[in-house]
Formats: C-alpha cells, structure tokens, sequence
C-alpha cells in the first residue's frame, strides 16, 4: 500500500514537472515570436521614417531648384504608394501643356522610387493618329528614348514615361538629371506624334 502511494505521488510529481515544463516551453516559443514581431514593426518603421526624410529631402531640391512641387500624398488614390508629389514643369511643352510629373514612393520599393509622367492624345489628335500609327511612332521612340535610360509602357491613345532610381550613390546631380530625362522625353513624345498628324491631314 506505502509503494502503491509512493507510486502515485512520483506519477503526479512527474505530470506536474511535464506540464511545467510544457508551459515554460510554450512561453519561450510565444516571447519569441513576440521578439520578432517586435523587430519587424520596429525595421518596418524605421524603413517608413528613412522613405519619409529621403521624400522629404527630393521635395526640399526641387522647390530650390524652382519647381512648383505639391505634397499630394494625402489625396493620392493609387494603391500601394505612400507618398507622393506632383512637380510642374517649369516652361509649358510645345503643345502649350504643362502635364505635371510625379515623384513616388512604393511600398514595395524599398531602396528606391520612381518619377512619372504620363503622355495622351489629346481628342482631335486621336481622331487622326489610328492605333496603327500609334504604335508605328511608338517604336521609333523606343530607340530614341531608351539609350537615355528612360522607360515607357504603351496603352493607346497614351504613353507612360518612367525612370526608377535608387537611394545609393544618390546625389543632386544625378536625381535632376533623372528629372530632366523624364521632361525632355516628353517634349520628344510630344513632338513627334504633333508632327505624325500635321503629315497625316497633309496626305488627306
């Protein structure tokens, strides 16, 4: 009877120590992923404050360099980006427009950013210049416009021009030279479709 008790006991002892040891283990495991947790919301804002000083800075240039630059970040619909600026030209093109560009900061970039703007045919230009010659001009823009290191994406009647840039070795010189790329492509697109359709009612 004695053993039986003793038996007993060291059974009930080691479920206890069992248990003991489970719940330690289980809040290891918990204040670990809480650790982490910890870190990644730390490194995320830490990431969201560097983009915001760095988006900060760029707007901080342009305005000395006499762009009329607005924070439009609070009224930006697009999804995905988090802040935003859109920058005037500082003379109209030579159709007489000044289609702003655009200064973005994505969440899923997060060592750089891009500046865009984005060419259309305007109502009568598209009545003369079909989808067929469009693309015709469009490719002879490609090798224009690429060896400047400036991309664009073709959606008729409608050019999107762009150039990604990255934070390191990042100077002054560099970003306006980016900006510049951007404005001078767009005076070439525009350009040459206006000429496209000047040729276009000539033939008529």
């Amino acid at each position: 009877m004695h053993n039986l008790l003793k038996d007993g006991n060291m059974s009930e002892s080691n479920k206890t120590e069992t248990m003991t040891n489970s719940i330690s283990s289980s809040n290891t495991q918990k204040d670990s992923i809480l650790d982490k947790n910890k870190v990644k919301n730390n490194t995320e804002s830490n990431l969201t404050k560097s983009k915001e000083h760095q988006f900060q800075e760029i707007v901080s240039w342009l305005r000395k360099w006499g762009y009329e630059t607005k924070d439009s970040t609070k009224d930006n619909k697009i999804e995905g980006i988090e802040y935003q600026a859109q920058i005037t030209p500082q003379l109209p093109y030579s159709s007489g427009s000044s289609t702003p560009l655009f200064l973005e900061y994505q969440k899923d970039l997060d060592d750089g950013f891009i500046i865009r703007t984005t060419f259309e045919l305007d109502n009568q230009t598209e009545s003369k210049i079909k989808e067929e010659n469009f693309d015709i001009e469009y490719s002879e823009l490609e090798s224009i416009i690429y060896p400047m290191n400036i991309s664009m994406i073709k959606s008729y009647p409608s050019i999107n021009v762009y150039k990604v840039m990255f934070h390191e070795d990042l100077t002054k010189r560099l970003f306006l030279e980016g900006l510049t790329g951007i404005i001078h492509s767009m005076s070439l697109i525009i350009s040459k479709m206006n000429r496209r359709s000047r040729e276009l009612v000539q033939q008529v």
